[in-house]
């Protein structure tokens, strides 16, 4: 008789052991598929051991429960290798994730499906790699403008490429793969992944991959997961791109997981962004990275102080300056000319303001602020919810029916205001919106940049939705509207997401213009901003410094690691209590533990966004030094109830 240790295929809380063990009649080799008896059903699961009852005597007699028999044996052939193992182990152990849950993901789609044969060539692939291999050199950081990217990567691909290496290239949406692949399948094997694909193509792609015939992988994050032959390089694109990070179980950063990777292969990494960011640049000027900087010198761009237009009678949402150019650019209309005006908010208006008590108009299931939209007349959308109402006639709060909308203007407005100007100006012209409320669907994103690509003079206005075809779209002229708003969250990370999403609009402008950047303007009621100024000169390096000084103060990252805590329940009263008792036992565990220096504690607070789904929200957050690296020690105190997130997007 034998003890057998398994991994079940199901979600399993966080807290409580996550390897079972079972009885069977023989011994089962690691990665075998068996089903097993859990609670009043069957589920899947996957051997990590085996032992015979004797070597486990000892261990049993101190146990005080009768262990259950192995119901059946799916697959006697593994199923699962080393490295896909060691993968979910790592995501459990860094994330505070199920570890069934962790294995799943680690998984193909297809897997034990029908059709579909996993057996890994190499299931003890990791087991004993070579010295040498171990030995790895340190993340290369290569900063480069979007359209020099693949000029500045294809020297190191060739390179593995030669040597009968595979390269994984990851990028962060699927809409860039088609234009990598356009480039790199003339001259390399190349395999397409993302989860928009079917079991087969992506089943296709696993062979490929797992025979050594794909010399480069490419696809978004699930990529990474694919049965690498002979990984040997390993990039990151546009690493600081939010999609990186994972809302779903387990809530994987893909830059943190890709270096886990690379590690169990022996394979070089590189990340790719056009600004290094905060805790990137900290990296480096600890030499914990190398550098790699391809891009070039720039001009200054050119900031419009709005309050100043406003003193000269200029109530537009447009500069005289941003107007004047833009006439200029379309103007003869027959050039094939294009025009970008980025916004950061789509719709119509900020908000809906109640001008007698103040009262900003807010969603009921979140209590977000609504934003104004506009259809046939104005509605009020919740952006966080999508729920929508008609235009109120009277204030909820004080029932004046003096309201008024405000805030910075949206996609909405912006074309209204682009219209009217070339009415006045006897233009016509194609004005086409890029915006989340424009586009439902990839035909319908087809569809515009078709549009756009077309070879006629046209205006685009656009959200950031427009980052993913910064590799292949060019502008003669791109202004920024409404630069406050780029700034305006309560987020310690604000600053440098507004030097990232500027970095890339100046990757739409042609490369002779690039370098002069005198084809961008900058909008702002705050043009002595710190921030601002810094986005337009585009040197980072003394903001970086400054704003490690704060973080240290302060503990955020990159010394310190953050984890949010979050509970949801209907009752506010509920939620804020619950919040409360678990704020204070962990107060008293750190305290017993002696972590008061090593663990700081944000008590507990409503978020930004106050309710999700009719449900009330609080968080809880912890900041820990990094060298703490057994986070379960404090974790195992949460309540399976509660949501963790390590290294969350947003505190906020």
């Amino acid at each position: 008789m034998y003890i057998i240790e398994v991994i079940p295929l199901i979600i399993l809380p966080s807290n409580v052991p996550q390897l079972l063990s079972y009885f069977f009649n023989k011994s089962l080799q690691k990665g075998t598929i068996v089903e097993i008896p859990f609670g009043n059903r069957k589920v899947r699961a996957v051997v990590v051991a085996s032992a015979t009852i004797e070597d486990q005597k000892i261990l049993l007699k101190k146990t005080g429960f009768q262990l259950k028999k192995v119901s059946n044996v799916t697959n006697e052939i593994p199923q699962i290798s080393n490295n896909q193992f060691k993968i979910a182990l790592w995501l459990s152990r860094y994330y505070y994730a199920p570890l069934g849950y962790c294995l799943k993901t680690v998984l193909p789609s297809f897997f034990l499906k029908k059709g579909y044969e996993t057996t890994p060539q190499n299931p003890l692939q990791g087991d004993a790699l070579p010295p040498a291999r171990r030995r790895l050199a340190k993340p290369l950081f290569l900063l480069s403008n979007a359209k020099e990217t693949l000029t500045n990567l294809l020297p190191l691909i060739k390179k593995v490429a030669e040597n009968q290496g595979q390269v994984a290239l990851i990028v962060p949406d699927t809409s860039t793969i088609e234009y990598f692949y356009q480039i790199l399948a003339k001259n390399y094997e190349v395999v397409k992944i993302s989860s928009s694909l079917s079991n087969k193509n992506i089943y296709d792609g696993w062979k490929k991959v797992s025979s050594g015939q794909a010399e480069i992988i490419l696809g978004a994050r699930q990529a990474l997961f694919m049965s690498f032959n002979n990984l040997k390089l390993l990039i990151v694109d546009d690493v600081l791109h939010e999609f990186y990070k994972s809302e779903m179980t387990p809530k994987y950063n893909t830059p943190d997981l890709a270096k886990t990777i690379a590690s169990l292969h022996g394979a070089k990494i590189i990340f790719v962004s056009p600004v290094t960011g905060v805790e990137n640049y900290y990296h480096l000027k600890n030499k914990e990275y190398e550098l790699l900087d391809k891009i070039k010198t720039r001009e200054p761009l050119e900031v419009i102080n709005m309050a100043d237009e406003v003193k000269s009678g200029n109530f537009s949402m447009f500069s005289e300056k941003f107007k004047e150019q833009l006439l200029s650019t379309i103007i003869p209309t027959d050039q094939n000319k294009k025009v970008l005006i980025f916004s950061p908010r789509r719709g119509y208006s900020g908000l809906l303001v109640c001008q007698n008590c103040g009262y900003a108009v807010k969603c009921k299931e979140c209590e977000k602020v609504f934003r104004v939209h506009k259809t046939t007349d104005l509605i009020l959308v919740c952006h966080h919810c999508s729920r929508s109402i008609k235009m109120p006639k009277n204030c909820p709060r004080c029932n004046s029916f003096k309201l008024k909308t405000a805030g910075p203007a949206g996609t909405q407005k912006i074309y209204d205001e682009t219209q009217r100007i070339l009415m006045v100006n006897n233009i016509k012209i194609p004005i086409l919106i890029m915006d989340t409320d424009v586009i439902k669907n990839e035909t319908e994103e087809e569809e515009i940049l078709q549009e756009i690509k077309s070879s006629r003079t046209s205006i685009i206005i656009s959200t950031q939705m427009i980052f993913s075809h910064r590799y292949d779209l060019k502008f003669d002229l791109i202004g920024i509207l409404n630069a406050d708003s780029m700034i305006s969250a309560p987020d310690f990370r604000a600053e440098e997401k507004l030097f990232y999403q500027v970095e890339k609009l100046l990757d739409f402008l042609p490369a002779g213009i690039h370098s002069q950047s005198k084809n961008m303007i900058i909008q702002t009621y705050n043009p002595e901003n710190r921030a601002i100024l810094t986005a337009s000169k585009g040197n980072y390096k003394d903001f970086y410094n400054k704003e490690l000084e704060i973080r240290k103060v302060f503990s955020y990252p990159p010394y310190f690691r953050l984890i949010k805590l979050t509970f949801k329940h209907r009752s506010r009263d509920k939620a804020s209590y619950e919040s409360r008792i678990l704020s204070e036992k962990l107060k008293m565990v750190m305290a017993q533990m002696k972590l008061e220096q090593k663990i700081k504690l944000i008590d507990s607070h409503p978020p930004f966004i106050k309710k999700e789904g009719g449900l009330f929200v609080y968080n809880i957050v912890l900041k820990i030094l990094p060298e703490l690296e057994n986070i379960r020690d404090i974790l195992k105190y949460v309540p399976s109830n509660w949501s963790i997130d390590i290294d969350p997007r947003s505190i906020i």
